[in-house]
């Protein structure tokens, strides 16, 4: 069972977590960054564009200052809740996206990776996630990245609506017992724990930032 976080002498903000609670945590912050991956199709070329943008050759420069404009706008419509228009104008939106959109994608792909090092740093069965004050920040964003992520998933329009999750969840738990065999019921039960799971850590973090 899940510990609050709290904060230490040393200033580090620290939170106890089961074996499985680390393992969800980090499979569904992997899992958000490889959406936000395929869905706005940053891979491999991205990092060969990246290379040649700060190689010295200024024609392999420019060759990737033109490679770079093409943004992809999200198709997913979790990955849309986490790259909205910039703008109503689809051609002002469209410009935001050339000049923003990767290295916003990087940053939050960046966060998800700490949360996973992270995790993966506490060691394996039940055990203590630490984290410094530049850590907990990024920690909080990759945090409500994924919540947002599952919030489109569950059908919510406010990704912090708690009533409503807790609602579904009990309606889940009186649906499972009706008919044990629905597979696909228990599996969207699984991601509102998981949901509340990591709406409860953001806001113990929160407070113990405070």
């Amino acid at each position: 069972m899940a510990h609050a976080f709290r904060r230490r002498p040393d200033g580090s903000l620290v939170c106890r977590l089961d074996a499985e609670e680390k393992a969800i945590i980090a499979q569904v912050a992997q899992e958000t960054a490889d959406l936000i991956r395929a869905d706005l199709g940053i891979g491999a070329d991205s990092s060969a564009i990246q290379q040649a943008a700060d190689s010295e050759d200024p024609l392999q420069r420019l060759e990737a200052e033109f490679a770079s404009r093409d943004a992809r706008e999200p198709a997913d419509t979790a990955v849309k809740r986490l790259f909205p228009d910039a703008s109503r104008d689809p051609a002002l939106a469209a410009e935001y996206r050339r000049l923003g959109q990767l290295d916003l994608a990087e940053g939050k792909i960046a966060d998800l990776r700490s949360v996973m090092t992270v995790m993966d740093a506490s060691g394996p069965g039940r055990g203590e996630v630490a984290l410094d004050q530049e850590g907990a920040v990024s920690f909080l964003r990759a945090v409500n990245d994924v919540r947002i992520v599952l919030a489109d998933r569950l059908g919510l329009e406010r990704d912090g609506d708690f009533d409503t999750v807790r609602m579904l969840q009990q309606i889940g738990e009186r649906v499972e017992d009706a008919t044990p065999a629905d597979a696909g019921q228990v599996g969207g039960d699984v991601v509102i724990a998981v949901y509340e799971l990591l709406s409860w850590l953001q806001e113990s973090l929160l407070r113990a930032m405070d």
